[in-house]
């Protein structure tokens, strides 16, 4: 059975920008990756929305921006409520990748795209996967995927998607084939001839060093800066790459032959802490050789990282010595700290920066890499020296701009204020509606008494005309009032009121005045009756924590502006995206032996040098596309598929016959109608309809053409009269020329109109008519064992026998062989043929 298989490109197609791709295999749309890039475009978004609800799956194969940078947009604003798949690194580390590019831009800007509450909103979406777990679609399509190691970054895949039909789809872009020293590299040694191959171009023409003198180089531009005071920044991305260089600068740290060690290393990011901690729970998911054991014999964490200081922010990096050596997050410099320590220190001619990868050409390091490559050295040309720049800080509000904020903040608290004191009286009221039915216990008796006793506060202080309670005095009063005389002995007591706990949705209501720090004040009135006398703090005593003490954060805002910098430093490029090389890339697609290649995700030239390969190593020009975005690709095995709906008449006459376990027949006799053209055609009322009646064809005409031609030949008597009168009336045979003339005209308009296509409706199956149905002959499915018919006779009472693969029933009267046309059943006529022939017509589905 074949399957309609479909590729829609939205985004990363004949560029090097953000992948999004929906695939279409028969009904189920699956979304492939759905990234975004620093310019945050959303016109990809708005053709994609149309789709959104008829997704099945979201499939992430790495765990940077351009392949998951839109998750969070796609949840939070377009409604995207499909399950997300992805491999466990993926999801941790692509939840990093998400937070830093958010603070990065809060940093400099307002992000309004998506909040880091729609960041944890879309990630709760993901349903985390392993390496060579089959996942089956929801639903009965039949189509399951399988996430294979793709190297690149820890936990990217390569997907497989298959049909129960057979058809392999694999989807692999950004994979490197050679080991890292923290990952494995992919292989494609599972994967024979896919039906489609999904693939990118990405670098595939750009050479590469080998890692021995990549690293060597890294080091010795390391030392160059470092030892004449400067501080050096390693451009990297925030999740991904980064381990792989973070690994290697650590363990040259530890090498004391190397000459490092005296120098400070960091890693800096918004996350970088967070980072490290998942790297070392997530060691399954890397290179074997990473697991070592030290002299004690006892396992350690090889992203333990001891020499590396991590940073989060421009003041922790600032309490770092210097020279220094700095892991920098984002790659592209577009933002981030990579893009503000590089405005800091491009200035200063002792410092250096190095870029580990070829970003998008719109982007600052971009530009770098194509100066670093025409520099000497490391030291750019006098005249590549001066660049403008696009400059974005938060500066704090002065002047009339801090007023008017204060204003309006003053204004906010006011009337969230008068909206918190509304609901506590409120509350308050309804606490004591409650009191007063529940509540029957009597008032206590406070009599003022003169004691000559001092009362003081608790501060030490005389206290004079206290309040309080006279305990003896209750206790008298209580023992006269009592008539009889009690057996239960009493004694004066404290007087205790038990209050009553409220109880809300939430649990006991909390009363904010228990938990309010206040000063000490005297229990004696001042001049106003009410007032307190606030007592002043001794020195001795310790000063009692405010929460409202704190300075408050300084309002600030967003500033935009241009500014040419001259680049002193030297910039230069050193390769460390992980990515195979293009040699070897196209040696192992052509492997494959694919039946169809679609080429994304790459620039032009990368994908006609790819292209050009495939057509010089055999395949088929037809079978290859090279989509830009907005194309669809139908790359469908057959040609000419048409999805067919079944009518619940059909279905209602269907008898199905199970073939095996799970599996049944039915042999229907039906007819392909358009549905919606046909309802079409009756709501406009355009065309004539051919109604069967028995034997009978009626044509129906509605009254709306028939009005419209009689309205035509109106025109044209009036017409004729008209001419009569100008050519002085005539000879009536030209007049009646003219009329079929015009008859003739109008009835070609007709045939051109009905000759018109029609646009195609769902195509729907419908019951043939009786009388229409053809008679076939009977189709015998199966393939029964005559071994387990002979059992079955002999359970019947038969008496059954093999001689030289013919069985032989009750002595010969019948017997069965099998032939190359099938089985054949000989004997006598009897009654006992008979049975016999239709005991082994139930071994079949008679269609």
């Amino acid at each position: 059975m074949t399957s309609i298989i479909k590729l829609r490109v939205f985004s990363g197609a004949k560029d090097e920008g953000p992948l999004c791709y929906l695939l279409q295999v028969d009904n189920d749309y699956i979304l492939l990756d759905c990234g975004w890039d620093e310019r945050f475009e959303l016109k990809y978004f708005e053709d994609l929305k149309p789709f959104i609800p008829k997704i099945s799956a979201v499939l992430i194969s790495h765990p940077d921006p351009l392949h998951l940078g839109g998750l969070p947009y796609l949840v939070a604003k377009c409604g995207l409520t499909a399950p997300v798949y992805a491999t466990v690194p993926v999801y941790k580390m692509g939840q990093m990748f998400i937070y830093d590019m958010v603070y990065s831009h809060l940093d400099v800007e307002e992000f309004e795209h998506y909040t880091l509450d729609d960041v944890d909103m879309a990630f709760e979406k993901v349903e985390q996967v392993k390496y060579n777990q089959t996942v089956v679609l929801k639903g009965d399509s039949g189509v399951h995927f399988t996430a294979m190691p793709a190297g690149h970054m820890i936990g990217g895949s390569i997907w497989r998607i298959c049909r129960v039909t057979g058809e392999d789809i694999i989807y692999c872009v950004d994979f490197n084939h050679k080991k890292d020293r923290h990952l494995n590299g992919c292989s494609f040694d599972n994967f024979n001839r896919p039906h489609l191959l999904i693939t990118g171009a990405h670098h595939i023409s750009l050479p590469q060093m080998k890692r021995m003198d990549r690293d060597q180089q890294l080091v010795t531009k390391i030392l160059r800066t470092v030892r004449q005071k400067g501080d050096c920044m390693i451009v990297i991305d925030t999740a991904g790459r980064v381990l792989e260089l973070a690994y290697l600068l650590d363990q040259l740290w530890g090498n004391a032959d190397a000459g490092l060690s005296t120098y400070n290393l960091v890693m800096m990011s918004h996350v970088a802490s967070s980072v490290v901690q998942f790297a070392k729970s997530q060691l399954e998911w890397m290179n074997e050789k990473l697991f070592k054991y030290d002299s004690s014999s006892a396992r350690y964490n090889p992203f333990t990282l001891k020499h590396i200081t991590l940073c989060h922010s421009h003041q922790e990096l600032m309490r770092v010595r210097s020279p220094k050596v700095v892991l920098c997050s984002s790659q592209d410099m577009e933002s981030g700290f990579s893009r503000e320590l590089f405005l800091d220190w491009c200035s200063d001619s002792r410092n250096g920066v190095i870029l580990t990868a070829r970003p998008s050409s719109f982007t600052l390091a971009a530009k770098l890499v194509n100066l670093a490559e025409r520099a000497n050295d490391g030291v750019l040309r006098n005249e590549d020296r001066l660049i403008s720049l696009s400059v974005k800080k938060r500066v704090p509000l002065e002047g009339e701009e801090l007023l008017e904020y204060k204003r309006r903040k003053a204004e906010r608290d006011a009337e969230e204020t008068r909206i918190r004191m509304e609901r506590a009286r409120r509350q308050a009221q309804a606490n004591e509606s409650d009191d007063s039915d529940d509540d029957d216990m009597a008032a206590p008796i406070n009599v003022t008494r003169h004691s000559e006793k001092d009362y003081r506060s608790f501060d030490g202080i005389e206290s004079d005309n206290t309040h309080c309670f006279d305990i003896m005095s209750k206790w008298d009063n209580q023992q006269k009032a009592s008539f009889f005389k009690s057996t239960k002995k009493s004694f004066p007591m404290y007087p205790y009121i038990e209050e009553k706990v409220k109880w809300d949705d939430y649990g006991e209501v909390i009363k904010p005045e228990d938990y309010t720090v206040i000063s000490k004040i005297d229990l004696r009135k001042g001049g106003n009756k009410d007032e307190p006398v606030v007592v002043k703090k001794r020195e001795e005593e310790e000063e009692v924590y405010n929460p409202n003490d704190h300075v408050e954060e300084m309002p600030t805002k967003c500033v935009e502006f241009k500014n040419r910098i001259e680049i002193s430093c030297r910039v230069e490029f050193i390769e460390y995206e992980g990515i195979s090389d293009g040699e070897s890339t196209k040696k192992m697609l052509a492997g494959l032996h694919p039946r169809q290649i679609i080429i994304v995700h790459g620039s032009r030239d990368d994908t006609r040098d790819l292209y050009a390969y495939f057509c010089d190593n055999g395949f088929a020009a037809d079978m290859m596309k090279t989509p830009v975005a907005g194309d669809l690709i139908d790359a469908s095995v057959e040609s000419f598929i048409y999805q067919v709906a079944l009518s619940d008449a059909l279905l209602a006459e269907i008898h199905f016959k199970e073939v095996s376990e799970g599996n049944s027949l039915a042999w229907m006799d039906a007819r392909v109608m358009e549905k919606e053209a046909i309802d079409n055609i009756l709501v406009a009322g355009t065309s004539q309809l051919m109604i069967e009646d028995g034997e009978e064809v009626v044509e129906v005409v509605q009254e709306e053409d028939i009005s419209d031609e009689e309205h035509g030949f109106e025109i044209v008597e009036n017409e004729e009269e008209l001419m009569e009168t100008d050519q002085n009336k005539s000879a009536p045979e030209d007049a009646n020329t003219e009329a079929d003339d015009s008859l003739e005209n109008a009835e070609n308009v007709r045939k051109t109109n009905e000759a018109a296509p029609k646009p195609r409706g769902n195509l729907i199956l419908e019951p043939l008519p009786k009388k229409l149905i053809p008679i076939h002959q009977a189709i015998f499915v199966n393939d029964p064992k005559l071994s387990d018919f002979k059992n079955l006779l002999v359970e019947k009472g038969y008496k059954a026998e093999f001689l030289s693969g013919t069985l032989l029933i009750n002595g010969g009267k019948c017997s069965i062989r099998r032939g190359e046309m099938g089985f054949s059943m000989e004997g006598a006529l009897s009654k006992d043929y008979y049975k016999l022939r239709n005991l082994f017509y139930d071994q079949f589905a008679i269609l």
